[in-house]
């Protein structure tokens, strides 16, 4: 139940999220706007797509997109209680089920036999804002799969509404919006922060929030890797991100060849550490633009948190 000070908060949110929503120009963490779509860029990606239509290359590529498989990646920190040691965080980001939808079925049988803690989703529920009721029927049966003991956070991602909020919390999905939470394990908490998306809707809230939190444990939960130095600045010991689809077309050794990223371009895929803080950039459930993916790998991550011991460190 939200308090009758984030009730404001959310509504103010809402009105100016709206706003941007309906502007072809994009909000940037330079306080410049740019435009939220490159014609030309679109007509390239449907270029290529019609270019490898009827090669094999084109049913090797949707096999890949629609190939998804749970990756399980061990992290370890020494700022971690002795609580959450073992603690699991299975994390979704950018699953577009409007794009492809047989994929929601692949995420349930996925998940179906998956235990966690914790379900955390950093945003791109949708590819069209303009039909995201299409998504909320496979996104309710997703989370009805899911099998955790703390619920499901999520965050919204460039691709998703404003029109969402109340849907989503409807089937039990927690929305943090430039908003803090805790978990507790006995006497301990850990903090879990969810930012709206800074690449099209950036505001100077977002960074407020970082900065809002108390000390402790910190997850940041953020659409793109865009705010990594922000959440260390603000003392966050995990950053876990998206948006970049790990490139979804790279060439071999996984040389992405798109990033959509104005900042943070390295940390683009897989685990990265920035100035003592560990990040995550998820390579995406679905995908987006074309059907298609090369060299990268649909992902669903289970993480386990561990405390860093002599043995483990």
């Amino acid at each position: 139940m939200l308090s009758k000070t984030k009730k404001e908060a959310r509504r103010k949110w809402a009105i100016n999220r709206a706003v941007m929503e309906s502007d072809s120009l994009r909000p940037t963490l330079s306080r410049k706007k740019s435009r939220k779509k490159n014609p030309w860029f679109e007509l390239l990606v449907k270029g290529f797509e019609i270019a490898i239509r009827f090669s094999p290359l084109y049913q090797r590529g949707i096999k890949n997109a629609k190939t998804t498989m749970v990756n399980h990646v061990e992290l370890v920190f020494d700022s971690l209680p002795d609580e959450f040691d073992g603690y699991s965080i299975l994390h979704m980001t950018d699953l577009h089920l409007d794009f492809m939808p047989e994929i929601a079925q692949k995420i349930c049988e996925q998940i179906q036999s998956v235990k966690a803690d914790l379900c955390v989703m950093t945003g791109d529920y949708a590819n069209l804002t303009s039909s995201y009721q299409n998504i909320l029927d496979p996104l309710e049966k997703i989370v009805s799969a899911v099998q955790c003991r703390d619920g499901v956070f999520a965050t919204l991602g460039n691709h998703d509404t404003h029109k969402m909020v109340a849907p989503f919390e409807q089937m039990g999905i927690r929305l943090l919006i430039n908003e803090t939470c805790d978990i507790r394990r006995g006497s301990s908490r850990i903090f879990i922060t969810g930012l709206d998306d800074p690449h099209y809707y950036y505001t100077r809230e977002a960074k407020k929030a970082l900065g809002a939190s108390t000390p402790g444990f910190k997850i940041a939960l953020v659409h793109t890797p865009a705010l990594y130095d922000a959440a260390r600045d603000h003392g966050y010991d995990l950053y876990l991100t998206g948006h970049t689809h790990g490139g979804q077309i790279c060439l071999p050794k996984g040389i992405p060849l798109i990033l959509h990223l104005d900042r943070g371009r390295k940390y683009y895929r897989g685990k990265w550490n920035y100035r003592g803080m560990t990040g995550y950039t998820g390579q995406g459930v679905g995908a987006v633009g074309i059907p298609l993916r090369y060299n990268t790998q649909s992902e669903i991550t289970l993480f386990t948190l561990h405390v860093k011991t002599p043995a483990t460190g």
